[in-house]
């Protein structure tokens, strides 16, 4: 089953998920049942505590005005008043002098309470298992405190019962709402078992295999097999680019290897003139400096995975009169015509967050080409800033790019056929295209061939 492939930590997961889902609702219930008894208990305790007071104004009737009832309305009373409750005791006290008082009052009961009676508040209040209800009565004898103590065996059998049945509900509840989450967390968790299942199968041999996408559905799933799919395109895209890379660097490195030691080789064989020593060194340093070159330029296409000072913020105009004062002195014959005419006034919109130093290293590419291909005829930069992006465009007159080529041209080492003769080695454009993607910007080609060229270097802000 896949979900047998799951390890010991995605069952946990699964448990843990199980456990959250009863512990809250559990929680929940918990509170509910809570707010449930306490509102029964208080309407249990009220009603008896009325049934106590009726039965303190029947009994202060048989009791006090017993001589002024005719015998068959004191019989009356009696009948009501001959059932009696659990440990039910009737006391009665007169009130207005403390010397009618006794002396020894029950335990459950003091004169504040009685003090309390006559000034009109009714009195209730547990006392240990019994219930203690007192009233104010008055007749033509005068004022008196009728206490009624009793127990609620009835009501707080119920509540017992209540409790019972509460927790006995609360622990079925939680063991149901456990099954229920386990069930539902490995429903939840299937779809992830069997990505799982299929990721592992995915290997360098076999890139071309994608989780599937489940049409018709945004979801979080959804989400992760596209982020997932995505990642195994760049991934694939790098080691084809790598593999490409490999075999021509190779290649470009073996040339002048191979230069550099067979001029040795020959220069050994006999012995030769000064002159011929000479031109020998000279052909070994010119590919020494070749080969010193194209391993700068690899170097620099490795440079952009470092990650460091992306954090740093610096004015984007400065950065392009810096590299174009640098190109003026190093190649003093080209003309390079500046436009920064559509800039914002505000200094701060200048501002562009990224690396300084790849960036700068992508827009020299660019010019250095523009420069390198058009002979040293005029190259236009202009710099465009809005609030979503910035645009800087090189444009040329030069030898322009065949539009077979055009799809291919930020291959690394790949050059076209019409760029054979100049110096370079096809990693200019690739770097270029890189930072910029790096900095999830875009590069634009337009390019007509014995016309020129243009390239737009897009960054969003």
């Amino acid at each position: 089953m896949v979900w047998d492939t799951y390890s010991k930590k995605a069952m946990t997961l699964r448990n843990r998920i199980a456990i959250t889902f009863a512990l809250l609702n559990f929680a929940l219930l918990a509170i509910i049942f809570m707010v449930l008894y306490l509102l029964t208990r208080q309407y249990t305790y009220n009603e008896f505590f009325n049934r106590l007071e009726e039965r303190a104004q029947i009994a202060a009737q048989a009791f006090l005005e017993k001589d002024e009832l005719n015998q068959q309305i004191f019989e009356e009373v009696r009948r009501r008043h001959l059932r009696t409750l659990p440990q039910e005791q009737e006391f009665f006290y007169a009130l207005g002098e403390e010397d009618l008082l006794p002396e020894a009052l029950p335990e459950f009961l003091d004169a504040s309470i009685l003090g309390r009676i006559g000034e009109g508040e009714e009195v209730r209040y547990h006392y240990g298992q019994l219930s203690v209800a007192g009233i104010r009565y008055e007749d033509n004898q005068g004022i008196f405190a009728t206490i009624v103590v009793a127990q609620d065996l009835y009501g707080q059998r119920k509540l017992i019962n209540l409790l019972r049945l509460m927790l006995f509900i609360l622990g079925a509840a939680l063991l149901a709402v456990f099954l229920l989450g386990r069930w539902y967390a490995w429903h939840i968790l299937l779809p992830i078992g069997q990505m799982i299942k299929k990721m592992k199968n995915i290997n360098s041999s076999n890139l071309h295999l994608r989780l599937k996408e489940k049409t018709g559905r945004q979801d979080e799933l959804k989400q992760l097999a596209t982020t997932f799919n995505r990642m195994l395109d760049r991934i694939e895209a790098a080691i084809e680019t790598q593999n490409l890379f490999i075999g021509n660097a190779s290649h470009q490195i073996k040339n002048p290897l191979t230069a550099i030691i067979g001029e040795v080789e020959t220069s050994m064989l006999k012995e030769r003139s000064s002159t011929e020593y000479h031109h020998s060194l000279k052909v070994i340093g010119e590919e020494a400096d070749r080969l010193g070159a194209l391993v700068k330029q690899l170097i620099r296409m490795s440079y952009p995975d470092t990650g460091e000072g992306q954090d740093a913020k610096w004015r984007f105009d400065e950065l392009i009169l810096d590299l174009v004062e640098e190109f003026k002195e190093t190649y003093p014959k080209a003309g390079i015509s500046l436009e920064f005419s559509s800039l914002p006034s505000d200094p701060e919109k200048l501002l562009y967050r990224g690396y300084y130093h790849l960036i700068r290293i992508a827009i020299g590419n660019l010019l250095e080409n523009a420069i390198k291909f058009s002979g040293n005829t005029i190259v236009k930069l202009k710099l465009d800033i809005s609030d979503e992006k910035l645009a800087v465009s090189i444009t040329d007159n030069g030898i322009g790019i065949p539009e077979e080529a055009q799809p291919h041209i930020f291959t690394p080492f790949f050059r076209a056929d019409n760029a054979q003769g100049f110096p370079g080695y096809g990693v200019g454009l690739a770097l270029a295209d890189k930072v910029v993607k790096m900095h999830d910007g875009q590069l634009k080609l337009l390019s007509s061939q014995q016309k020129g060229t243009t390239f737009i270097l897009e960054l969003p802000f």
